[in-house]
């Protein structure tokens, strides 16, 4: 389990070094809030998030060339049919 904190009158919570150095959550780090349920919130770094969003993107558009993309075709074939058809 984790460490016990409280949550002042204006609504803050510290988290305790042993909990921010295991999260690695430096000091000013800005963090997404979700509301789980009833009772259970998540704090998200988001320079983590961003870092495991890049990580997955590099993987999954590894090869990946924007003119063999549908919509590129089909904004191409559009743009071509327009100028087709211009005075």
């Amino acid at each position: 389990m984790g460490e016990t904190v409280t949550v002042d009158d204006k609504g803050r919570l510290v988290l305790p070094k042993k909990i921010r150095e295991e999260a690695r959550i430096k000091a000013n780090a800005v963090l997404l809030v979700d509301v789980k349920e009833e009772g259970h919130v998540e704090l998200i770094d988001l320079e983590a998030l961003i870092r495991k969003a890049r990580e997955i993107a590099t993987v999954k558009l590894q090869g990946w060339e924007e003119e063999d993309h549908e919509a590129t075709r089909l904004i191409t074939e559009e743009v071509t049919r327009r100028k087709d058809a211009a005075p």
